[in-house]
């Protein structure tokens, strides 16, 4: 058979046997959550606290499943209700973050409702709201109400009645506290009743019922401040004469973490203005190029995976950056960081990759056992990491002569190769290779003087003879026998597992779908991003680091920017600040969703901009993605 012929014909049968990874998605029924579009709070203190927690505190729920449900109720609810506050203007304290009580020890109940009561006076709050969920119990003694309090009942009975949907309805009762000193803050329980344990249990059934009640009270608190701001904002001012205005809280769980900022400019100033200590501007190019540099070192997360090189030079009164940057943030971030330190005008030449001058083939599978990568081109030391057969790369701009590639390595390391240790491919070609199922070389394989390296990942054809695996080498290695293909005893492989171990976890994460954003949470109680992908991926044996820019460094790049193609169910996907620094991570739903924790719950949002979950936001800090298991 003719050699032309023999090429033409291996790829179309390797792809009839050669059987790929089955795309799979995981559909979740999602909306967007409730976010305040208004300050409607703005001035008011407020102290929440979700009853319940720890052994001995709200006895009337005492024993059982029922019991612990309705403490995990409160706290879900305090949780979502925490964030709708601030983001409307109020400044919010939590009594608990977790499973526990307040006051040390084996307090009683009487203790620990004093020591509850107390978080308010200390943060000298407008008001204290009681979270009660729960079967119906006799009514307490009725205390003296004053019109305020009663007028708060009123305001947050109302309201809340309304959000949870008829036929659907628990009984709200809304009691005023006595107030045990001339100090306190005017106070109320909100109670959610059930006629029963079993009706709780099955209220509570469906996944975000603590949303509904959440919003309710919000609404109520929104209405009680509009109509009693001013006999809230007295009786504070007679009960605390010599307090300042209270600050935010500094309790565990009241700090945030940090999201991107849209215009950029607040975070990136600071930063600039730490790194230049000088009482003038820079004036020099080397000056510049100093500053860029150790704003490279000293900010961005990881410059084993980001790519920043710059140049600077003067064009009469303007200075003229120019260089590479393989992430958009970065690039918008080089003339904010000069402006902020006085540098003006700016001109930012700086080109984003991958360049135009690759074309269409910007992706590679790398076709020698081994080649290492540099720092600079024409292996220039030092070196970066090293590639193996096989091994997926993403091509990011190429040299003007053409002999060395620069390329984003399945292990994250930007680094620069002779271009005849990679064959490179269009996406269509590239794609075969990503839906892949693989099997890995488990010890160095020699055939015909061609060595496999360990560690090497290989599309699997079929089975071979005597309990052989055929395997297919990448486009331009040197065939053994004439083919494309090499068969290796299954002792030296790690084949894939049956099912992707993707698909469970995003079922895990899915589960905590609606709870409510933590800072440092890990449990069903609230949680934060990296803590959502932690719980998610221990579900499979696999334990992450803790937070999002140590996790980036666990598992093999499947996607960037520029190619969200590759994404399988279960990735983890990683995003920037307008910094460079990464500060966000979720779950892959298969195709452009993904799950993820951010305020005010665990949420899906989607990179799709057709999509009704779309988000803008993350969309244009989408860093890349990673895969940690097969």
């Amino acid at each position: 058979m003719p050699r032309k012929l023999l090429v033409f014909l291996i790829p179309l049968l390797v792809r009839g046997l050669f059987p790929a990874a089955v795309a799979q998605t995981l559909a979740l029924a999602a909306d967007k959550p409730f976010v305040p579009d208004r300050r409607p709070l703005q001035g008011l203190t407020i102290t929440v606290d979700p009853a319940g927690g720890g052994a001995g505190y709200g006895a009337e729920h005492a024993g059982g499943a029922s019991a612990a449900l309705a403490d995990d109720l409160n706290m879900l609810v305090a949780g979502h209700l925490q964030h709708h506050l601030r983001r409307a203007g109020a400044i919010g304290h939590l009594t608990r973050w977790d499973d526990r009580t307040v006051a040390l020890g084996d307090a009683d109940a009487a203790a620990e409702s004093v020591a509850r009561r107390k978080v308010a006076v200390d943060t000298r709050s407008h008001l204290f709201v009681s979270i009660h969920h729960g079967a119906a119990r006799p009514a307490t003694p009725a205390t003296a109400e004053t019109p305020l309090a009663r007028a708060l009942g009123a305001a947050l009975r109302t309201v809340f009645e309304q959000q949870v949907r008829d036929g659907e309805r628990p009984n709200v009762r809304v009691e005023t506290l006595a107030p045990p000193t001339a100090r306190d803050v005017p106070a109320v329980t909100v109670e959610i009743e059930f006629p029963s344990d079993g009706a709780l249990e099955a209220w509570a059934h469906a996944r975000g019922r603590h949303r509904d009640v959440a919003i309710g009270l919000y609404n109520g608190i929104v209405r009680v401040w509009q109509e009693q701001r001013a006999e809230l904002e007295a009786t504070r001012a007679r009960a605390f004469p010599d307090s300042a205005p209270a600050s935010r809280a500094t309790a565990a769980g009241d700090a945030t973490e940090t999201f991107p900022n849209p215009n950029g400019r607040p975070k990136l100033t600071r930063l600039a203005r730490e790194l230049w200590l000088a009482d003038r501007p820079p004036q020099t190019p080397r000056e510049v190029e100093w500053l860029l540099h150790e704003y490279a070192r000293r900010v961005v997360t990881d410059l084993t995976f980001f790519h920043l090189r710059t140049q600077v030079e003067e064009d009469g009164d303007t200075w003229v950056v120019r260089g590479t940057t393989n992430f958009s943030r970065l690039k918008d971030a080089v003339p904010l960081i000069l402006e902020a330190v006085g540098c003006r005008p700016v001109r930012n030449e700086v080109e984003l990759l991958p360049t135009a001058r690759l074309g269409e083939e910007r992706f590679g599978v790398v076709r020698v056992p081994t080649a290492l990568t540099w720092t600079e081109p024409h292996e220039k030391p030092p070196t970066r990491t090293q590639l193996l057969l096989g091994e997926r790369v993403f091509l990011l701009d190429i040299t003007p002569d053409g002999d060395d590639l620069l390329l984003h390595a399945g292990d994250g390391y930007v680094g620069w190769v002779r271009r005849d240790a990679v064959s490179r491919m269009d996406a269509a070609g590239f794609a075969e290779w990503e839906r892949a199922r693989t099997a890995t070389i488990t010890r160095d394989y020699v055939l015909d003087g061609l060595r496999v390296p360990a560690g090497a990942a290989l599309p699997i054809v079929g089975e071979g003879d005597g309990g052989a695996v055929r395997l297919r080498l990448p486009p331009g290695v040197r065939p053994s026998g004439a083919e494309a293909i090499i068969a290796v005893p299954a002792a030296q492989l790690r084949m894939p597992p049956a099912t992707p171990p993707g698909l469970e976890v995003a079922r895990t994460a899915a589960e905590y779908l609606t709870v409510p954003y933590v800072f440092g949470g890990r449990s069903r109680l609230g949680l934060d991003c990296s803590g959502l992908t932690g719980v998610a991926y221990a579900s499979v044996g696999l334990e992450l680091p803790r937070d999002a820019h140590q996790q980036i460094l666990v598992g093999r790049m499947v996607a960037t920017p520029w190619h969200l193609s590759g994404l399988q169910v279960g990735d983890l996907l990683f995003f920037c600040d307008e910094s460079g620094s990464v500060i966000h991570t979720g779950v892959s739903l298969g195709g452009l969703r993904f799950i993820h924790s951010m305020p005010p719950e665990v949420q899906v949002s989607s990179l799709d901009p057709a999509d009704p979950l779309y988000s803008a936001v993350w969309a244009g800090n989408f860093a890349f993605a990673r895969r940690p298991l097969p």
